[in-house]
């Protein structure tokens, strides 16, 4: 398929669908408010023009690879200037259908055309007509998992390989075993003993006696140790 296919005429014509729908929902209408912010109708309708551009130099860049060698471009130089920052568009999936009900119909006239054979060739022959796509889908509420299911998965072949463990290049240098540390183990517990009667009374002769009073000024005995006169 090349940019002047009936697959892209189609696909050019559901843009421009889209484009009008987006404009006439960006104007005020006998007094009412816009639907949609014009600002944000102006980027959108900008960004929707961009893709058909960018699908269009795309097919016309595969028909030239089929019919010469594709070249390798060399390295460019790094930018000095640091990029300008462009406008973000909501990130929502299917943000488009909340201020426009609309989109809901071109969703579906999309999600058709993605499923006809012709499509799904087109897609499954390159994976960046696939990502130019997704933006939209994602813009209309489409499922994403109907582009992916169209790529086909890597060759095996193709995947990079990843370099061995410096031991297991030779086969013959196997690693050395470790062995499990040895830990002592934690001693028990001393058993509870209940005080016997001399432990307490020795206890009750050191705190309640007259030289403990004398070298502890502060200290005061109980209550039930006073006995009051009658």
């Amino acid at each position: 398929m090349n940019a002047a296919s009936p697959l892209f005429t189609r696909f050019a014509g559901f843009i421009d669908r889209l484009k009008q729908t987006i404009a006439a929902a960006s104007v005020k209408v006998q007094g009412r408010p816009a639907r949609l912010p014009a600002p944000l109708g102006l980027l959108l309708y900008g960004r929707l023009s961009r893709l058909t551009t960018r699908l269009r130099d795309l097919l016309a860049r595969i028909e030239i690879e089929r019919t010469k060698p594709r070249r390798v471009a060399p390295p460019r130089a790094p930018r000095k200037s640091p990029p300008k920052p462009t406008p973000v568009l909501p990130r929502r999936f299917g943000w488009i259908a909340q201020p426009i009900p609309e989109a809901n119909a071109h969703a579906q006239t999309l999600r058709q055309f993605l499923c006809e054979p012709e499509t799904e060739t087109l897609i499954a022959s390159d994976p960046r007509i696939g990502r130019i796509l997704r933006p939209l889908c994602h813009l209309l509420g489409i499922d994403l998992t109907l582009i992916y299911r169209m790529i086909p998965p890597a060759h095996p072949q193709d995947a990079p390989q990843t370099k061995p463990h410096p031991l297991l290049r030779n086969p013959s240098i196997k690693p050395r075993p470790t062995k499990p540390r040895s830990r002592l183990p934690k001693p028990p517990d001393p058993p509870l003993r209940a005080p016997t009667l001399d432990a307490i009374q020795s206890l009750l002769d050191h705190n309640f006696s007259p030289r403990a009073q004398t070298h502890n000024p502060w200290f005061t005995p109980p209550d039930f140790f006073i006995v009051h006169p009658k």
